[in-house]
């Protein structure tokens, strides 16, 4: 186990030499327009992921979240099993209502 955490921290120790050598790469190849853009386009694909996560999150609490626990609340007066047994048919329901609407 030793052994596999130095390897893993040689290689680690390594990666900024691989920066430093790929920034020079890209540097003579394509001069500094080709710099910025080698930097901007992971940073936008990062961006994009990272907004593609937060919507699906916040349809998640939109659709799911807040309308099961809702009409959970509702059933428990009206029918005889507790919120803990309707909760998870009410989250069945409302995320194959989001996967139709998505």
């Amino acid at each position: 186990m030793e052994a596999l955490i130095q390897q893993a921290l040689d290689y680690l120790s390594t990666a900024p030499n691989w920066f430093v050598d790929l920034k020079q790469l890209i540097l003579d190849r394509f001069g500094t327009p080709g710099l910025i853009a080698a930097v901007l386009v992971p940073l936008s694909a990062v961006v994009l992921l990272l907004l593609k996560v937060m919507k699906i999150s916040f349809d998640v609490i939109r659709y799911v979240l807040v309308p099961s626990v809702a009409i959970t609340f509702v059933a428990t007066y009206f029918l005889p099993f507790s919120f803990v047994y309707i909760l998870p048919v009410s989250v069945s329901l409302f995320s194959v209502v989001l996967l139709v609407k998505g």
